[in-house]
């Protein structure tokens, strides 16, 4: 008998199936937003590197096979945009099963970051045919008779969040399990879920007086670009790279690293035992870090200092009906923090913990009323292509005044067993954002008991050893915080 992958059947809904069966449904709000700033911003597009690990060389014939499947699973996968109508439509590709796969013989599997490099900043999508994802096997490489391979998928931000790429790949593992092993296994399709809008209305459809409240902060702000620009504290400091090298390249890089199951394990026994969250524990490590950085130009620099930031909120929870984690689909929304970070010597774990434990608070305050959905709520309340042009300036190369952002897809497995031929060896991810955005995006999953960390950066923006300071001094903070329970 074949085995039966994990079968949705899709939802028969009249606003999501056309008249000749092809599925089709309108971009709800926040995809018309991302499909906006990616035309106008050039901020719209994520990619993600899935690192294998086996005994064996890669069976690229298996490999094909997998992702070919990897449509019939989710729908999204399936689509173009068609804009000829009066709105937005994901409808179904001409030939739905197109997968857009090379193998890139230039790049090796250890250098999977020039790879990202090369897919990040690489051709925009053909949103009118599709297809709006694409998948590039970096050349293998061997060391003491095991081989690594590297994966790197690009989608449009406007089909996918990050967790939906983590299922995705643990799909492909899956498959190709099954393919080397020559087992007969079904896919089923999940189902071709409305917009995140549609399944959540009722928390994010604003109120009489959210609309007027919403509405007037967006006319304040549109009329605020013409006389003021957003200041950021960070480059105010260390102002941009292309300020003195004009001619430096103007993309998206990613830096990375991974804290091993033992780090791991402390980090969470401490985050416990001190009553805060991982989450908590990283926004306290790299605000503190921010804030050191900063005091070794500004010895001026006042304490508390008010770092603003951003952090993602996984939307799925809230939708009725609800939507699993293993769908695919955009579920999350971002929400801003302005921490006071208070002057803490290396040596004050108490201070550190007490830190971490306010920073929870924050976010769970914000969780708690509500604050976290103000974005979805003013989409309904802006002119979207107004909207993404306000953020289209070139002063301090269009960053905001938030230094960074924090993504945490929290602690995830991949139910692989011993005997899975290709071993998960990491997963990182970035966002596109040369134009537009942070100054440092920090892009985090706990896998398998391990936490992998990158870290977007643009280098006409900060250098490489600017975002390796930043990073390392985050990791520093947070170990020396949990030493004490080595």
């Amino acid at each position: 008998m074949a085995k039966q992958v994990e079968q949705n059947e899709v939802q028969e809904d009249k606003e999501l199936i056309a008249a000749d069966e092809k599925l089709t449904r309108p971009l709800g709000l926040t995809e018309r937003v991302l499909l906006e700033r990616e035309r106008v911003n050039h901020w719209g597009t994520v990619s993600s590197v899935l690192l294998l690990d086996s005994e064996e060389e890669m069976n690229q014939d298996h490999l094909r096979k997998a992702l070919n499947l990897l449509p019939k699973r989710f729908p999204l996968l399936r689509m173009r945009i068609n804009e000829r109508g009066s709105e937005a439509c994901f409808e179904e590709m001409d030939s739905p099963d197109t997968v857009d796969f090379e193998v890139l013989d230039g790049i090796t599997a250890d250098k999977w970051e020039e790879g990202f490099d090369a897919e990040i900043n690489g051709a925009l999508f053909n949103t009118e045919t599709g297809p709006l994802w694409r998948v590039r096997l970096l050349r293998e490489i061997s060391v003491d008779g095991k081989f690594r391979n590297a994966l790197v998928f690009t989608f449009l931000h406007v089909i996918c969040d990050a967790l939906s790429i983590f299922e995705l790949q643990k799909k492909v593992l899956e498959f190709l399990s099954f393919l080397h092993n020559g087992e007969e296994f079904e896919v089923g399709s999940l189902p071709f879920r409305p917009a995140v809008g549609s399944l959540m209305s009722n928390l994010i459809d604003p109120s009489v007086g959210e609309r007027l409240l919403f509405s007037s902060y967006f006319t304040l702000q549109r009329v605020k670009t013409f006389f003021t620009k957003p200041q950021n504290l960070y480059l105010s400091v260390y102002p941009p790279v292309a300020n003195s090298d004009p001619s430096v390249m103007k993309k998206t890089c990613l830096l990375s690293r991974i804290l091993s199951e033992e780090e791991t394990r402390l980090l969470i026994t401490s985050c416990k035992e001190n009553k805060c969250t991982v989450h908590g524990a990283i926004t306290a490590s790299t605000h503190l870090a921010i804030v050191r950085i900063l005091q070794q130009k500004r010895h001026d620099l006042k304490t508390p200092v008010s770092v603003e930031s951003g952090f993602t909120v996984g939307l799925r929870k809230y939708c009725q009906p609800k939507v699993n984690n293993d769908e695919f689909g955009l579920y999350v929304c971002v929400s801003a923090l302005t921490v006071p970070v208070p002057l803490l010597y290396p040596d004050d774990k108490q201070g550190f913990w007490e830190f971490a434990r306010a920073c929870s608070r924050e976010v769970h305050t914000q969780l708690s009323s509500g604050k976290h959905l103000n974005v979805p709520k003013m989409y309904h309340c802006i002119d979207i292509p107004v909207y993404c042009r306000m953020f289209d300036h070139e002063y301090n190369e269009g960053r905001r005044t938030q230094i960074m952002t924090i993504t945490n897809c929290g602690a995830l497995k991949t139910e692989q067993s011993e005997e899975s031929p290709y071993k998960f060896g990491g997963m990182y991810f970035g966002l596109q954002g040369e134009k537009l955005g942070h100054v440092f995006g920090n892009n985090i999953l706990t896998v398998d008991d391990k936490l992998y960390w990158a870290v977007e950066y643009f280098p006409h923006v900060t250098t490489k050893t600017q975002t390796e300071d930043f990073v390392d001094l985050s990791l520093q903070i947070l170990k020396e915080a949990f030493v004490q329970y080595m």
